[in-house]
């Protein structure tokens, strides 16, 4: 997309930005001059504005006669960062117009809601929201005793909270007379308002499409710190395959970078691989799951990612869509709405297995794209782990999985933070079959050289596509 499509040019952003704080300014002030009493100077910058980096009291902004206070959660700075002001990120994967709304929803619920904020809203429409119920004073209190307990407390409160929305959805949808005393009446009436058609018409189509998000900015905030172990070799990866690079933050989606992920329909890794998807890719069985193996599952995942390319007339949103709904289902979903224009599809497309999941995709990964390339300006005071520095060798010989770990010199903890996908065999004492593909540190390298192929036994080669090839790493 060209950059000119943009809905703000990033050469024109920092000037708007300046406008509005000026607009806001005089309009609050009914028009009179402006004047700061505090030097700019020491107003809280886009990078101050990040959880945790500024002191409980929200930043000010002080005019002549009135007080303005800026919420230090709020990411002030978001358009900007949806406009990649900055240039970080490849034009291929530009907001695109159509799907800003959605992919500012999405910002936020990575940036700005953590696990105690629930956002009550719209799921055709996300980002019309009725209600974010904030349930962290229950959460955090001393009652009752167990944390368990407080967790049920808060799901009660927000299913409360949810329910009053519905009932206020009904009554208007019913024809009931707008109550301007009626709080949830209110809510619900700023929120539609965007929207076209009468508070009824739009209240009755809101009424059967409420649902409830829980933030997600402190999961988020873990990937980010989770994710330099990973995505260096992750890149490398991806750039072998002639990939863009930009495709290794679907993790950040699936897993948030919890390479022990397992979700209720059996999706594993940092990935979320389905079994019978990994397969196609992978060694997966009862004792080896290379799902779980975050840099043999960035291969597999690179392999997916350019077929679903190929096939879907080289769409980066529709190929993206398709890791969640199939390449199969996008086709038919582009050919029911009579484009490949994934806003136009979510729009005119119906049906149940295009759901919000399916539907809200792209965005998320778009969201958290641009979270995490302006993490800085958003997040402080992370912890962020090391990068794995290790080799890819293969095994010139099948070796029980126990005999493999004491042979390496390391520890079953690192053995098994190097090689997931081994879990199983390491506990069952497995064969690990001829050629398999492991990961080890230099001094492991040096002393299973016995056991390990002669390309792999002393080359100084670290992680990397070329290593951790598909024709090494499957074994079926």
């Amino acid at each position: 997309m060209n950059s000119s499509k943009k809905i703000i040019s990033k050469r024109s952003t920092r000037a708007i930005a300046g406008c509005l704080i000026v607009a806001t300014g005089l309009m609050v002030a009914f028009n009179s001059p402006m004047t700061l009493l505090e030097d700019s100077a020491e107003l809280p910058t886009p990078e101050a504005l990040a959880e945790g980096e500024l002191s409980p009291e929200p930043a000010k902004l002080v005019l002549e006669g009135e007080v303005l206070t800026r919420d230090p959660n709020i990411v002030y700075h978001r358009e900007e960062i949806l406009n990649d002001y900055e240039d970080r990120i490849s034009k291929d994967f530009d907001v695109p117009v159509g799907l800003r709304d959605r992919v500012g929803f999405w910002f936020d619920i990575y940036t700005r809601y953590d696990a105690n904020n629930r956002v009550i809203h719209h799921a055709d429409f996300p980002w019309i929201i009725f209600k974010v119920v904030d349930v962290s004073d229950i959460i955090n209190s001393d009652k009752p005793k167990f944390r368990w307990m407080r967790n049920m407390k808060a799901d009660d409160h927000v299913t409360a909270e949810y329910r009053k929305i519905k009932q206020a959805l009904k009554e208007l949808a019913a024809g009931s007379k707008y109550n301007d005393a009626n709080p949830y009446h209110q809510s619900v009436k700023a929120a539609l308002e965007p929207l076209k058609g009468t508070l009824r018409k739009k209240a009755r189509v809101a009424y059967e499409a409420v649902r409830v998000q829980t933030g997600q900015k402190n999961f988020f905030a873990n990937g980010l710190q989770v994710s330099p172990r990973y995505l260096p070799g992750m890149e490398e990866i991806f750039r072998d395959h002639k990939l863009p690079t930009e495709l290794t933050r679907l993790p950040f989606v699936e897993s948030s970078f919890n390479k022990h992920a397992t979700s209720k329909v059996g999706a594993s890794g940092i990935w979320q691989f389905m079994d019978y998807t990994g397969k196609n890719f992978m060694t997966v069985n009862d004792h080896i799951d290379e799902r779980r193996s975050p840099f043999k599952a960035t291969v597999a995942a690179a392999r997916l990612l350019k077929e679903n390319h190929l096939i879907l007339r080289r769409s980066w949103p529709m190929a993206i869509t398709a890791w969640n709904h199939g390449p199969a289902g996008i086709r038919k979903a582009a050919k029911a709405a009579g484009t490949t224009d994934l806003a136009l599809i979510i729009e005119r497309y119906q049906s149940k297995s295009f759901d919000f999941a399916s539907s809200n995709f792209y965005c998320e990964f778009l969201a958290a794209l641009y979270a995490e390339k302006y993490h800085d300006q958003i997040f402080k005071d992370l912890n962020y782990e090391e990068t794995l520095d290790l080799h890819v060798v293969k095994l010139a010989k099948k070796t029980r999985a126990r005999d493999l770990l004491s042979r390496s010199g390391l520890t079953q903890e690192d053995f098994l933070a190097y090689n997931p996908d081994l879990k199983n065999a390491v506990e069952k004492n497995h064969p690990i079959p001829s050629g398999f593909s492991i990961m080890v540190d230099t001094p492991s390298r040096l002393v299973l050289k016995g056991l390990l192929t002669k390309d792999t036994q002393s080359e100084p080669t670290k992680v990397s596509q070329s290593d951790v090839s598909s024709n090494e790493i499957r074994n079926q």
